[in-house]
C-alpha cells in the first residue's frame, strides 16, 4: 500500500516544481513584455497565446490525451500508439502550414500566419512527445524537460526583442524554435523512439480507439472554458468593465489553490491508472479522496485567514472590496478538484463521453445561473453560479463514477469541515467578532476535524524519508 502513496507524492513534488518553475519564467516573461511592447502589442500576444490554446485540442483531435492513456496500456504497443499521436500532428502540420502559405500568396495574409502555424504545428508536437514521456514513466524527463522549454522560451525571447527589436514576432518565432528544440530533447532522451517507430506497424484499429477516446475531450475542454469566462462575459454584458475588474482581481487568490489541485491532478492522473485493476482499488482511491478534500479545505482556511491583510497590503485602495467575492470562489475551487479526481475514473475507464456529458450540464447550469443571478445580486450571482456548477457536476459524477469505483468519502469528516469554512468565510463579512480569533478558531478546529487525514498525509511523508535514510 505505502508504495503506491509514495510514488503519488513523488510525482506530486516533481511537478510542482515543474509547475511552478514555469510560472516564475512566465512571470518574467511579462517583466519584458511590459518594459519593451506597448499595450497593444502586449495584448496582441495574449489573445493570440489564448487562441492558440484553446485550438489545439481542436486541430490536434486532443490525440496527446490518447497517446498519454494508451501508452499506459498494457496490451498496447507503444510504438504503434506513439506512430498514431505524431501521424495526427502530421497532418496538423501540413494542413496548417500549407494553409498559411497559399494565405500568404493569394489572399494577403500576413507572415504572422506562417509562423503561427509553425507554432501550432510544433506544441502539438511537443504535447505528444511530453505525454508519452509522462505515460512510459519518464517524469523527471518530463519535468525537465518543461522547465527547460520556459527558459528556452524566456531566454530567445528576450533577446529578440530586447537586441534586435522585432517586437511581437521575436515572441512567436522564439515559441517556435522552443518548442522545436524541446522536440529534439523529448525525441532523444524518450528511450530509443527511432527503433520503437521503425518496427511499430501503423494500426487503423488503435487509432480509431484512440479517437473514440480522445475526440469527446475536445468539446470537454470548450466546456471549461465556458464555465471559466461565461460569468466574466455577462458580467461585462450587465455590470460593466469595472465590475469585471473587481472580479478579476478577485480570481487571483483562488488561482493559488487551484494550481495546487491542478499539479496535484497531474501526478494522480498517472497514479490512478496504474492502480485501476488493482484489488484495493477502491480503498486506495477513497484514502486519496478523502486526504485531498483535508488538505484543499485547510488550505481554503489559511488563505481565508489573511485574505483581508493581503488584500490591503497588496493591493490599491480602490480594489480592496474585491476580497468579498473571494470566500464563494474558493468553495467553487474547491468543489472543481473534488469533480476534477472524479473525472480521472472516467479515463481510467475509458468512458471520456461522460466527462463530456457531465462538463456539458455544469456549463449550461453555470450560464444559466449566471443570466439569472448576476443582473439580481451582481458579482456574487457570479461567484455563486461557479461554485453551484461545480458542485453539481462533483455529486453526478459522484453517482456515475461508482459503477466503476466505489469512493468510501468521510462524510463525518468532509461535512463538518465545509461548515466550519463557511462559517469561518461569513465572520468575515462582520467586525464584531475579531477576525484573529474567528479565523484561529475556525483552522483550530478544521485541523482537529481533519487530524485522521492528515496523520495519514505526514505518515506517508516520513515513510518516504524514512526509505531514502535507509537507503544511504
Amino acid at each position: 500500500m505505502s508504495s503506491k502513496y509514495k510514488k503519488l507524492f513523488q510525482n506530486t513534488i516533481l511537478f510542482s516544481i515543474g509547475s511552478m518553475g514555469s510560472k516564475l519564467i512566465s512571470l518574467l516573461l511579462a517583466v519584458v513584455f511590459t518594459h519593451h511592447l506597448n499595450p497593444q502589442e502586449y495584448g496582441e500576444v495574449e489573445l493570440i497565446s489564448v487562441i492558440i490554446n484553446l485550438c489545439l485540442p481542436f486541430v490536434t483531435l486532443s490525440i496527446y490525451d490518447a497517446v498519454l492513456r494508451f501508452v499506459m496500456k498494457e496490451d498496447e504497443d507503444q510504438g504503434s500508439v506513439l506512430l498514431n499521436g505524431l501521424i495526427i500532428c502530421a497532418f496538423v502540420g501540413l494542413f496548417f502550414l500549407s494553409g498559411s502559405v497559399i494565405g500568404i500568396l493569394f489572399f494577403g495574409l500576413d507572415m504572422d500566419t506562417l509562423v503561427i502555424a509553425a507554432i501550432i504545428f510544433a506544441q502539438a508536437t511537443n504535447l505528444v512527445f511530453a505525454q508519452y514521456a509522462r505515460g512510459t514513466g519518464r517524469i523527471k524527463l518530463y519535468v525537465i524537460n518543461g522547465l527547460l522549454t520556459a527558459i528556452m522560451i524566456f531566454s530567445i525571447v528576450s533577446v529578440l526583442i530586447v537586441f534586435f527589436h522585432v517586437g511581437i514576432m521575436g515572441y512567436f518565432i522564439g515559441m517556435v524554435i522552443a518548442f522545436t528544440l524541446s522536440n529534439i530533447m523529448l525525441f532523444s532522451f524518450s528511450g530509443n523512439i527511432a527503433k520503437k517507430l521503425a518496427k511499430s506497424p501503423r494500426d487503423g484499429a488503435l487509432m480509431k480507439r484512440m479517437l473514440a477516446y480522445s475526440l469527446p475531450l475536445i468539446p470537454n475542454t470548450l466546456m471549461w472554458w465556458v464555465m471559466d469566462t461565461s460569468d466574466r462575459l455577462i458580467i461585462q454584458s450587465v455590470l460593466g468593465l469595472t465590475a469585471n475588474g473587481y472580479y478579476a482581481v478577485a480570481n487571483k487568490i483562488p488561482v493559488i489553490l487551484n494550481t495546487l489541485s491542478s499539479i496535484f491532478m497531474q501526478a494522480w492522473q498517472l497514479t490512478a491508472i496504474e492502480e485501476g485493476s488493482q484489488k484495493d482499488r477502491d480503498r486506495f482511491y477513497s484514502s486519496v479522496f478523502n486526504a485531498l478534500a483535508s488538505f484543499m479545505i485547510i488550505a481554503g482556511a489559511l488563505i481565508l485567514s489573511v485574505l483581508k491583510w493581503g488584500f490591503g497590503v497588496g493591493l490599491g485602495s480602490a480594489f480592496f472590496e474585491a476580497w468579498k467575492f473571494v470566500p464563494i470562489q474558493l468553495f467553487a475551487v474547491m468543489f472543481a478538484s473534488f469533480s476534477g479526481f472524479l473525472g480521472v475514473i472516467y479515463a481510467v475507464q475509458m468512458r471520456t463521453n461522460q466527462v463530456f456529458i457531465t462538463s456539458l450540464v455544469g456549463a449550461l447550469l453555470n450560464v444559466g445561473l449566471n443570466l439569472v443571478l448576476i443582473p439580481r445580486i451582481g458579482l456574487y450571482g457570479a461567484a455563486i453560479a461557479t461554485t453551484v456548477s461545480f458542485f453539481f457536476v462533483w455529486l453526478v459524477r459522484l453517482v456515475q463514477t461508482r459503477k466503476y469505483v466505489k469512493i468510501r468519502i468521510q462524510y463525518i469528516t468532509l461535512i463538518p469541515a465545509i461548515c466550519v469554512l463557511a462559517i469561518q468565510a461569513l465572520f468575515l463579512y462582520q467586525s464584531k467578532v475579531p477576525e484573529l480569533l474567528s479565523n484561529t478558531l475556525a483552522v483550530s478546529l478544521l485541523l482537529l476535524i481533519n487530524l485522521r487525514n492528515l496523520q495519514f498525509i505526514i505518515q506517508n511523508v516520513r515513510l518516504k524519508k524514512r526509505r531514502k535514510s535507509d537507503i544511504a
